[in-house]
């Protein structure tokens, strides 16, 4: 089974896919990680820091708390494996943190759907490279590999020609 994460909209089927791995079918947590990881792939559609989706705890916790408790739970695994890879980095974790600190808390979307998935991409090969080299450089450090590019859409011509060669010859 594959997932795409089109952008940060879906990132809650992560915490999603974990609680039914879990409450309903019993899995214990480092199992049901590695199946949602191993689904999941995600999309980034914009290099713009502002545009990036962060949904504020309480309103997640009023209305999910169940995947409230279970986006923390991430956060907190995802924070030690950055500290094991890089120690001493209080500003890496600040940066990488899926939880934003602030006035009001708020789940960084983005963060999520990269820490829960084994793809990411961008929509073009400079998309993904801006996001690489700036918007996401802390989390290409920390999963080079997971890092790639998939040019997204094609153009109506050669939609035209890979769909109707003979209208395309006429």
């Amino acid at each position: 089974v594959a997932i795409q994460l089109n952008d940060t909209h879906p990132a809650l089927a992560i915490p999603e896919m974990m609680r039914l791995l879990m409450d309903q079918h019993g899995l214990g947590w480092d199992p049901a990680w590695k199946i949602t990881t191993g689904v999941f792939a995600y999309t980034n559609h914009t290099v713009m820091p502002e545009a990036l989706e962060k949904w504020g705890t309480n309103l997640m916790g009023n209305l999910l708390p169940r995947h409230l408790d279970i986006v923390y739970e991430i956060n907190r695994r995802f924070l030690n494996d950055v500290r094991g890879r890089f120690p001493g980095d209080e500003d890496r974790i600040g940066r990488m943190s899926i939880i934003e600190e602030g006035f009001e808390q708020r789940v960084r979307m983005a963060h999520l759907s990269i820490a829960g998935s084994h793809s990411v991409n961008g929509v073009s090969a400079l998309h993904t490279e801006i996001l690489k080299n700036h918007v996401l450089r802390d989390f290409n450090e920390m999963y080079p590999e997971r890092f790639n590019n998939k040019t997204n859409g094609i153009t109506p011509r050669r939609w035209l020609k890979k769909s109707n060669p003979p209208l395309t010859y006429l």
